[in-house]
């Protein structure tokens, strides 16, 4: 078997996991479920973009003036994706937890 086909299976096993978890996650606890997952992924995406910002200013701006141009726009483009991203799963969570408590409470009606 090669590399690849064996990260592949590991993957997936994680996927079916996490899948499993989160079925069973919201099968005991109906929409609110939905809501607690939505503000973990609301957390993790904030812990992302908070801890990029956390690095020191002035050895961030000296290592940035260190690089040539066209690093520069190479890391400025790298900062746009991950910001791009978080926000994308900022969002994401917000809305299932909306969903989630939209949801629990128009269940309890």
């Amino acid at each position: 078997m090669s590399a690849r086909t064996i990260l592949i299976t590991i993957g997936l096993s994680a996927w079916l996991l996490a899948s499993a978890m989160v079925f069973l996650i919201v099968s005991y606890t109906t929409f609110f479920g939905v809501a607690v997952i939505g503000l973990a992924i609301c957390y993790v995406s904030t812990r992302f973009e908070l801890d990029e910002d956390a690095s020191f200013l002035a050895v961030r701006q000296q290592a940035r003036r260190d690089l040539s141009p066209e690093q520069r726009l190479s890391v400025h483009h790298e900062q746009s994706l991950a910001n791009q991203s978080a926000r994308f799963f900022k969002l994401f969570g917000l809305g299932l937890v909306v969903i989630g408590l939209c949801g629990g409470l128009y269940y309890q009606l």
